[in-house]
């Protein structure tokens, strides 16, 4: 049962077939048999480039560690650890 009713007020102001009136399924096809692939035609969902490579700035971290940044003189390495300065945003970061 593909049929919808709408209605205002209780009063029916629409009704009809969902699968006709609305594009909910793609449209039929009906297959050419002579239809057929160029001769070159890979089946391959992805084909690799050998000759590819990644831009020199692509693995630029969004963060990095501020150069600038001293270790306070209270840090005790044997009580607090090893110390690490904090992030900072990296000016060469481009986005994602």
């Amino acid at each position: 049962r593909n049929t919808y009713t709408a209605m205002i007020d209780e009063r029916v102001v629409l009704e009809g077939d969902l699968l006709e009136d609305f594009r909910l399924l793609p449209p039929r096809t009906i297959p050419d048999p002579t239809a057929t692939m160029p001769d070159d035609w890979v089946e391959d969902a992805m084909i690799i480039d050998m000759n590819e490579v990644k831009p020199a700035d692509w693995d630029v971290p969004r963060e990095i560690p501020d150069p600038d940044a001293v270790a306070p003189d209270y840090w005790d390495e044997d009580e607090d650890g090893k110390w690490e300065p904090p992030m900072i945003y990296n000016p060469d970061y481009k986005g994602e």
